[in-house]
């Protein structure tokens, strides 16, 4: 699959989960897709939850959603991190109301929730934030992949695989 002329950010903060950046970041390069980290602008250099560092390719106040076609919102404590700059909140609800994939893993749903984009959705997430998709609107399934429209979820990172395939094959339409 050629991907090539897409661009999807890949969002960053610390105690990120390292699997769910790194494998989409990676997934998404070797299908041609131009994939970026974005952080929160709090710092150039983000740690994951084991001590790895992801460097920001760009701060969030220097991306606009008109310059992408998805963004990918890993997990790990890093999501609850994120949802409190209204930067990242605004570019996630901006790009869901342009019909711009959205891929969501495990605690990146609590970026969701932070927006309106989970009304009437149905999604999937780590088990232990199931309350709060719900408490968003969006009706919560236990299942590896989740597509509704453009907003695709998965639960852990054992769904990775079956997370980039969905995400892979939404940005080819």
């Amino acid at each position: 699959m050629d991907l090539t002329g897409k661009k999807v950010a890949v969002l960053v903060e610390d105690l990120y989960q390292d699997l769910e950046v790194w494998y989409p970041l990676y997934r998404l390069r070797e299908a041609g897709v131009t994939a970026f980290t974005v952080g929160s602008g709090s710092k150039n250099m983000y740690v994951s939850r084991h001590g790895y560092q992801c460097p920001a390719d760009k701060s969030i106040k220097e991306i606009n959603v008109n310059e992408i076609d998805g963004i990918v919102i890993p997990g790990g404590y890093a999501p609850d991190i994120l949802r409190r700059y209204p930067e990242v909140n605004q570019l996630v609800q901006d790009a869901g109301h342009q019909g711009k994939i959205i891929a969501s893993i495990c605690h990146g749903a609590w970026v969701l929730c932070s927006t309106d984009l989970l009304e009437g959705r149905s999604i999937t997430c780590f088990f232990a934030i199931k309350d709060d998709v719900i408490n968003a609107g969006a009706t919560y399934v236990d299942q590896e992949v989740c597509v509704d429209g453009n907003i695709i979820s998965s639960r852990k990172p054992d769904d990775l695989p079956a997370f980039m395939r969905e995400t892979l094959k939404a940005l080819s339409k």
